[in-house]
């Protein structure tokens, strides 16, 4: 069986999955999961060839992803005492006074509905991002696994220490994307929370920032001057995320100091266990003695210096 033959044997019965599964989101009103994201990306893998390769090289990031998802859930069902005033003393200690109400005094619906497309990409764009790195920058995905691993589980310990209300919670600001549900008459964004599991009180740091951050610095990194248009998506989503409610920029803040934490380790991680090593096996070097090495040894010719040590043997075991 021929590439081609097995390519297509893989194929053709996951892309009917997917379909058929697509349409039973659509007729029975579920919104897919990030779970579904990656069945796509799968399908996408199969047809050109490369499921196998995919599988083995995507595995930690799914792991990672769908690790942390399962323990956000647990971590919001666990009793724990809510920070709400030091988000809101910070950001007005900075600005004299909340961003969020004064970002919301300038509300269109054009700005309602640009805010809520970024702030949704959140949830597709670490995963995308992933697989074309994984496609075309195959040196930079294991570093920028390495960097998402490290950013979302930080986060999480945070979440878990210090659990932070957002500006709808804390200070009652306008939740923009639930009066976008009711424009539309169809609940999409609290159907999306709902099914996903949010964490309400994962404000600080904000994953919402860090994630595009992360993208931005592995996609400069990696494409350099042609990656620069993709600052757009941090910028766009940063302002979103305060404007619509849902993070202080203290929270902001905090997201692009952990993935920018995190990215250093990923990307100099040879230099940091290195110098963990020779810091950790640091044995004092003996003096000794110089030793002078024979001209005909420093030589730039090894088969004159090879037959001038014969000689010097040979005279040595005549004495």
């Amino acid at each position: 069986m021929g590439r081609a033959d097995r390519s297509n044997y893989v194929f053709v019965p996951s892309a009917i999955f997917v379909t058929v599964l697509f349409g039973f989101y659509l007729t029975h009103n579920i919104f897919p999961g990030p779970e579904f994201l990656f069945l796509c990306l799968f399908v996408y893998a199969s047809f050109i060839g490369d499921c196998n390769r995919f599988v083995k090289a995507f595995s930690p990031f799914i792991i990672y992803f769908l690790s942390y998802e399962a323990l956000n859930r647990l971590i919001d069902a666990m009793p724990r005492s809510i920070h709400v005033q030091e988000p809101l003393t910070v950001d007005s200690w900075m600005f004299g006074s909340v961003p969020t109400f004064v970002l919301q005094e300038f509300r269109t619906p054009i700005l309602d509905c640009v805010g809520a497309v970024f702030y949704s990409m959140h949830f597709i764009a670490p995963t995308v991002f992933a697989f074309l790195l994984w496609r075309y920058q195959p040196e930079h995905y294991q570093r920028y696994t390495l960097a998402f691993a490290i950013c979302t589980y930080s986060a999480l310990l945070t979440f878990l220490v210090y659990p932070v209300a957002p500006p709808w919670y804390g200070v009652k600001a306008t939740r923009v994307l639930f009066q976008i549900d009711n424009s539309l008459g169809v609940p999409v964004f609290k159907t999306i929370y709902d099914h996903i599991g949010v964490n309400p009180f994962a404000a600080f740091p904000s994953l919402h920032s860090a994630f595009p951050w992360l993208i931005a610095v592995f996609a400069l990194k990696s494409w350099r001057k042609k990656a620069l248009p993709v600052l757009i998506l941090p910028t766009m989503i940063w302002f979103s995320a305060v404007y619509l409610g849902e993070h202080y920029v203290i929270d902001v803040m905090g997201g692009i100091m952990y993935a920018t934490f995190a990215s250093l380790l990923a990307l100099n991680k040879e230099k940091i266990f290195k110098a963990k090593f020779i810091a950790s096996h640091n044995i004092p070097l003996l003096n000794y003695p110089e030793v002078r090495v024979p001209a005909y040894l420093r030589t730039e010719q090894p088969c004159l210096a090879i037959g001038q040590v014969y000689v010097e043997l040979k005279r040595f075991m005549l004495l």
